[in-house]
């Protein structure tokens, strides 16, 4: 199960079973119709942004939350200026109707973004 959980993870040469939890569990969960309905309230706005509309967030999205907010660093992963940067975070927020500085914001985000890898 572990194994199957950690598919579609940034690929690594191994990894620690034990750090797998939250993956594990949204497995788990793959075929609940909860979870799908809840990765598409989380983030559906910005899948449905990015199939019509360019340049597509989502990336943007990942790489913020990956860095924990930091706009430097985000900027510099996507190659992109500092306003550029704003711009798409603005639009982030009016997409989602959130703040993206809210930490219930964020966990909700993290975990739609990490279980949309296990949803059909």
């Amino acid at each position: 199960e572990t194994a199957a959980a950690a598919q579609g993870l940034p690929e690594r040469p191994w990894y620690d079973a034990r750090r797998l939890d939250i993956d594990l569990l949204l497995w788990r969960l793959r075929d609940h119709p909860d979870l799908a309905a809840f990765v598409n309230r989380a983030i559906g706005p910005v899948l449905e942004h990015d199939r019509r509309s360019r340049p597509p967030l989502l990336p943007t999205l990942q790489t913020y939350l990956a860095h924990a907010g930091r706009k430097a660093e985000t900027a510099r992963e996507l190659h992109l200026n500092r306003q550029t940067l704003y711009n798409r975070l603005a639009r982030l927020g009016e997409l989602l109707g959130s703040d993206l500085d809210d930490p219930h914001t964020v966990l909700a985000l993290s975990l739609a973004l990490r279980a949309r890898r296990h949803v059909p």
